[in-house]
């Protein structure tokens, strides 16, 4: 959990993420972030981390891999497809 009084600059910024993976010691390529709003997308892909949106296709066209809503959330499948997204890289 990150403490919003410690974030200088929010979303789209990428601090909010960025802070988490640095407190656990998580290199940013290695994280997968989830987020239902645009600039929260925008922001974990700024930190270099895989992106999971929840909602519309339109809205959050930058996430690495997206679902409508939160009950087709699936660590599997986000799981492989974070794997193909890092073979990519």
């Amino acid at each position: 959990m990150v403490d919003a009084g410690r974030i200088r600059r929010g979303k789209p910024a990428p601090e909010t993420f960025t802070n988490a993976a640095d407190y656990l010691k998580v290199p940013y390529a290695s994280c997968i972030g989830v987020e239902d709003a645009a600039a929260g997308v925008e922001a974990i892909k700024r930190a270099g981390m895989f992106a999971v949106g929840i909602g519309s296709a339109q809205t959050l066209r930058q996430a690495d891999y997206l679902v409508a809503d939160t009950e087709q959330l699936s660590a599997e499948h986000i799981l492989a497809a974070y794997s193909r997204w890092i073979d990519k890289a």
